[in-house]
């Protein structure tokens, strides 16, 4: 009975430890990590452990970011999205990760944003979005970053922004919007 108590707790302790194939998962300076980058994804892919703080998913082909994608990880601080063919944010995609601290969607081809997402991820400290197709940011769209610090929107196709888009932003250090077409 005991051996099978044994087994039973093996088994439990190898699922919370799973880490979806291809990427790798472990342990780095006290932080949960699973690195995916330069797997050729084209799908963020399900499985990962719930306790993941830091994932990276750069370099790959993922073409978007559907509702609930990070649901499984709602521990996660860092999320790094660099370098894929992402198009489309979907509303509810990051909505779920309030402890999320550095946010990289650099270098995509990103027109169509789920602003509204933005307003859940208040410890957020970074948010990279340059080198998109952004277009237009909504005013109220940063209304809830109190806590960000470096803020990068340069290479996109902004025109104007509207007055007191970045005022709620009282941390704030660093911004980048050059290289924008503006009027």
């Amino acid at each position: 009975m005991q051996e099978l108590h044994l087994l039973w707790w093996a088994l439990l302790l190898g699922l919370a430890q799973a880490c979806p194939e291809p990427c790798d998962c472990g342990e780095k300076y006290g932080f949960q990590i699973a690195d995916c980058a330069y797997r050729d994804l084209e799908a963020v892919p399900p499985g990962f452990p719930a306790n993941v703080t830091t994932l990276s998913l750069s370099a790959n082909r993922l073409p978007g970011l559907p509702e609930g994608a990070f649901r499984e990880v709602p521990l996660l601080q860092s999320l790094w999205l660099a370098h894929n063919e992402i198009r489309m944010v979907a509303a509810g995609a990051l909505a779920s990760l309030s402890h999320l601290k550095s946010l990289d969607l650099s270098h995509n081809l990103i027109s169509d944003f789920a602003w509204s997402d933005l307003h859940n991820l208040s410890a957020l400290q970074l948010l990279k979005m340059d080198s998109n197709e952004l277009t237009f940011i909504p005013r109220d769209a940063f209304r809830s970053l109190r806590a960000l610090r470096s803020l990068q929107l340069n290479h996109n196709r902004l025109h104007t922004l509207a007055e007191g888009t970045f005022t709620p932003l009282t941390a704030l250090s660093h911004l980048q919007i050059n290289d924008n077409p503006f009027d």
